[in-house]
């Protein structure tokens, strides 16, 4: 609730039916090469993970790129990337433009050259942090040729400890 009206006002993907999401993987396999193969071992992956919490503690930016986003306080979130990224190299996170060692999963409050829209986001959002969720699942969303996405399917994670 705290970054959806933001996101809606600027953030391309939530035009596009994106709820608000920390990214593990992207770009992923064609959507032709999902096969029932592919979503069996995805379910596999995702349920020999418990679920956890996430604390979401603080406003960032990427400026170069016109994002601002909350950081996560969670390893685990990098950690779920790597293995993916391992277990389909040919799927390097956001297609190898970002060294694996420099990743920084986020939750993406807007992505605009609007740079009032940028600090209004970021002024508005601030005082509702820090904020905690539990992840408790994964999803995998396709793209169509018109640019809207999809979930085709979501993964639930083994319960908590």
């Amino acid at each position: 609730r705290l970054v959806h009206e933001w996101r809606l006002k600027g953030d391309p993907s939530a035009a596009h039916g994106v709820p608000a999401h920390v990214t593990l993987l992207y770009p992923f396999l064609p959507v032709a090469a999902l096969d029932d193969g592919v979503t069996a071992e995805l379910r596999w992956f995702f349920r020999g993970i418990d679920a956890f919490p996430v604390r979401f503690t603080s406003v960032r930016r990427f400026e170069d790129a016109g994002v601002v986003w909350i950081e996560p306080e969670s390893d685990a979130l990098l950690q779920l990337t790597r293995a993916l990224a391992r277990r389909w190299p040919e799927c390097p996170p956001y297609s190898g433009t970002i060294p694996i060692d420099e990743l920084t999963p986020h939750l993406t409050i807007v992505q605009t050259d609007d740079r009032a829209l940028r600090q209004s986001a970021a002024n508005a959002v601030s005082p509702g942090l820090p904020f905690q969720i539990v992840a408790s699942s994964a999803a995998l969303w396709v793209q169509d040729g018109d640019g809207a996405w999809t979930e085709r399917t979501s993964f639930p994670f083994g319960p908590p400890e």
